[in-house]
């Protein structure tokens, strides 16, 4: 669950430095549907504007940090071990990543985007106010990652009852999503707990 939580984190911080419109990929363009050279410059001008590569490194180790916080209590050594192991894994291996990420938005804002939209964009982030939402951007993720990562067991127990009502749960799945307080008997987990 906490995979699924930092995945979906790390595909907002992803897309919610220049825009939180970013389609679904497409299948690849044919040759005729290729991005013009012009409008995969003004993409790449766009990217490059919002500093997504030193945004998504910060943001991968502040991910790192607050998994390694909520792993901490009640979880053997040895677990803490092979959890301190990954996450070194991920701060190593995911910011090399980074630049292929980066190359596919640019592919993305250029061919999701009209050449006037990203002249339009590429203006509008050229302002004081782009300017500010840039910058502010980060720490605005940084906030939401954090309150996400606080309410993932929340989430866990809510899907965990969903599921269960949708199908027999054994004891040990009750117990990975229910830890020791079971749902109430109206199929809900009191709230708090």
């Amino acid at each position: 669950m906490k995979r699924a939580a930092a995945g979906l984190v790390f595909l907002t911080l992803a897309s919610g430095s220049v825009t939180s419109a970013m389609a679904q990929p497409g299948p690849p363009p044919s040759a005729e549907s290729a991005p013009s050279a012009r409008k995969l410059e003004l993409a790449r001008q766009l990217v490059q504007m919002s500093d997504l590569k030193a945004n998504m490194v910060g943001a991968l180790r502040t991910m790192a940090s607050q998994q390694a916080a909520l792993g901490g209590e009640g979880v053997t050594p040895e677990r803490q071990a092979k959890l301190k192991a990954m996450q070194d894994a991920e701060a190593d291996v995911l910011p090399k990543m980074v630049p292929t990420i980066v190359e596919a938005m640019v592919q993305g804002y250029a061919r999701e985007f009209t050449e006037k939209e990203l002249s339009d964009a590429l203006a509008f982030y050229q302002s004081p106010s782009g300017r500010a939402i840039i910058a502010k951007t980060p720490r605005l993720m940084q906030g939401v990652m954090v309150e996400m990562m606080r309410l993932t067991p929340q989430l866990r127990r809510e899907m965990g009852e969903e599921m269960c009502a949708k199908v027999t749960c054994t004891p040990a799945e009750r117990a990975s999503f229910f830890g020791s307080s079971p749902p109430s008997p109206e199929g809900r987990t009191p709230p708090g707990r």
